[in-house]
């Protein structure tokens, strides 16, 4: 090995032990913090020295082209540091720059229920910028897990738990009595009928409540309802407050992409599902109520530099699969049939069986006399 290749070798092992460290550190920052170590300054120079030592070290080490798993984990590395480099910001102004290609790196951007929108807060400045086509958000709904939970606590501290199934009942104390869920509202509304209130579901809307009695001894027993969206009133006397809430499992956007006033894609997205067109994905970020109603907020990430990444991560994995398993499957899949065990002796090349140390019987390969000899 020449002085030159153990110089290449050293300088790629050192650059790979700070790159562990790096992440370790970028671990405890935080992501925007993080994002914005990585995309610093010092660190561009790292990630393209990093890089230009991986290809050099293809061109100086002529053995990795005499063992192709090694040769495929490299030239996936070099792909997705590049496809990274290109997808960052930086990349982005080169691209704007060499090849006119302007996008949006990564931004957000609301929308209202039944609104549509093609602008995109861009991130890390408070600047917009216009998509050329639109997004609309045609519906947003929250999935819960279900059963809920009445909450009940005391001005004294004294809390409970309960789930929220109809029927379902707690006996709190001789003084506090017994509380039981009656009934249970997706959507919640109450009209009077002749001089007397009636609580019903309605068909559509969300209102989500239960219908709670308290019992206690040598009293009426006492009706109230608990909303989950507004706290209801409590009176400066009553020695129970109650709240009802639900743990969120899921919250939906059902979205549609409009370009020139037609629908040309549509997907209902959530966490970790989002909906690619145009270059972009667009995750589910956060979601709100406003005076107008129910709005989403859509992570907007561009999409440049993800397939060589991808690429990449295929010729890794693909290296890695050869030099593991790949050579032995080869090697088992190449062994004449001759050489496979059949429990038949194989012939020599004189067409004569071969001679064993010992015969059928047992007898002393040294023995020199016939087998029945005394």
């Amino acid at each position: 090995m020449s002085r030159f290749q153990r110089g290449v070798l050293w300088a790629t092992l050192l650059a790979i032990i700070l790159l562990t460290l790096l992440s370790i550190y970028g671990a405890f920052l935080g992501a925007a913090r993080a994002q914005a170590l990585f995309n610093s300054l010092p660190l561009a120079v790292y990630w393209f020295a990093l890089t230009a030592l991986l290809i050099v070290g293809i061109a100086v080490f002529r053995r990795l082209y005499r063992v192709p798993a090694l040769l495929l984990m490299h030239l996936g590395c070099i792909l997705v540091l590049l496809g990274a480099m290109w997808g960052s910001q930086g990349g982005h102004a080169l691209a704007k720059q060499l090849f006119g290609i302007d996008k949006i790196p990564r931004g957000r951007m609301g929308i209202l229920e039944q609104m549509q929108e093609n602008r995109v807060l861009v991130a890390d400045s408070n600047s917009t910028r216009e998509l050329p086509f639109s997004v609309r958000l045609k519906d947003f709904r929250l999935e819960h897990y279900e059963p809920g939970y009445l909450v009940i606590w005391t001005r004294e501290g004294g809390s409970w738990r309960l789930p929220a199934r109809e029927g379902q009942s707690l006996r709190l104390s001789d003084e506090l009595g017994t509380v039981t869920v009656r009934r249970v509202f997706k959507s919640f509304r109450i009209d009077m009928r002749g001089e007397e209130r009636v609580a019903y579901e309605a068909p559509d809307g969300s209102n989500p409540a239960l219908e709670v009695s308290v019992e206690i001894p040598g009293k009426p027993p006492g009706r109230r309802y608990v909303f989950e969206q507004t706290r209801g009133h409590t009176k400066p006397d009553d020695p129970l407050i109650m709240s009802y809430s639900r743990a969120v499992r899921d919250y939906i956007s059902e979205l549609e992409i409009v370009q020139n006033g037609q629908v040309v894609a549509a997907k209902d997205i959530e966490v970790n599902h989002p909906l690619y067109y145009g270059g972009y994905h667009f995750y589910q970020h956060e979601y709100g109520v406003a005076d107008l109603g129910e709005y989403t907020v859509l992570l907007v990430v561009s999409d440049a530099g993800l397939p060589l990444v991808f690429g990449g991560y295929a010729l890794l994995m693909a290296g890695i699969f050869w030099h593991f398993w790949g050579q032995r499957l080869l090697r088992r899949s190449c062994v004449p049939a001759r050489g496979r065990s059949t429990g038949v002796p194989p012939m020599s090349t004189t067409g004569i069986l071969p001679v064993n140390v010992s015969d059928v019987h047992g007898r002393d390969a040294h023995a020199t006399g016939p087998p029945n000899a005394k």
